[in-house]
């Protein structure tokens, strides 16, 4: 019962509140006295409780001598709340996030070394879920397991968002080859176009014209297959540099994608 209590309170109730409507569930409906015993509030406090209930529609009043009040369902109320409260976070996090991007510019040296290929994959994850406007990669290479989680953070981000690749087909890593191009085209996510280009051994994700982030690393062999252990990623807040990479970028996949309609 206190877990529910506590359920409840987050959504805005009081503690009289949340056991007004926790017994309210038991009887479905009736007059503010059965409510009372129900929840076992004292009679004093009932009528401001319910009426703040019907307030932030938990419940709802009939306006009948004498008044008989009916609790809303559970389900019906959970998921209204719930939606207003993910709206209410998305809507925090857009603000700060404009505010944040506002001012980094402000921040002397914006660009960071980061080093081993989980602290690499974890920064790539943050700055793709992040996307509001493009998401633009070059990927010449995959770290073990990074396609995945990549395709993971792919999913998290609005669907209108377009995300482009310029992707070679494959690479090696620990000797083990990794199809890149079919890997991320298995996701089947209808705002992913990748196309397949000469890439040299590096990778670059370019978000919202805001952050670049670029990773380089070591290979060995014949077939070049990922050191990961010399991965390096340089996150990149350059306002100036990263519209200019992803200009770029942009002129190079529409012009690779116009030769190769042309030749079909």
């Amino acid at each position: 019962m206190e877990n529910i209590i506590e359920s409840l309170e987050k959504f805005g109730l009081t503690r009289y509140e949340a056991k007004a409507y926790i017994g309210m569930t038991n009887i479905i409906s009736g007059k503010a006295e059965d409510i009372a015993k129900a929840s076992e509030i004292p009679r004093s406090k009932i009528y401001s409780t319910l009426k703040e209930l019907d307030k932030k529609g938990f419940i709802t009043i009939t306006h009948t001598r004498p008044i008989e009040y009916k609790v809303v369902p559970p389900r019906e109320v959970y998921k209204r709340k719930k939606e207003e409260l993910i709206k209410e976070l998305e809507d925090s996090e857009e603000k700060l996030d404009e505010i944040y991007n506002s001012q980094i510019s402000e921040v002397q040296a914006p660009i960071w070394l980061i080093k081993t290929s989980k602290n690499i994959i974890n920064k790539e994850v943050e700055i793709v879920k992040k996307t509001r406007k493009s998401l633009n990669m070059r990927v010449g290479f995959l770290l073990e397991g990074e396609g995945e989680e990549l395709i993971k953070a792919f999913n998290s981000i609005p669907r209108n968002i377009p995300i482009k690749i310029l992707a070679s087909p494959y690479c090696y890593i620990n000797q083990e080859r990794i199809d890149i191009i079919e890997l991320f085209e298995s996701a089947r996510l209808e705002n992913l176009e990748i196309i397949k280009a000469d890439i040299p051994f590096v990778k670059i994700i370019i978000r919202d014209e805001k952050e670049l982030f670029r990773t380089i690393v070591k290979f060995t062999g014949k077939e070049k297959s990922v050191l990961p252990e010399t991965a390096v990623g340089v996150l990149n807040q350059y306002s100036d540099i990263c519209k200019n990479f992803d200009e770029r970028f942009v002129n190079q996949f529409n012009r690779i994608k116009a030769k190769k309609s042309s030749m079909n």
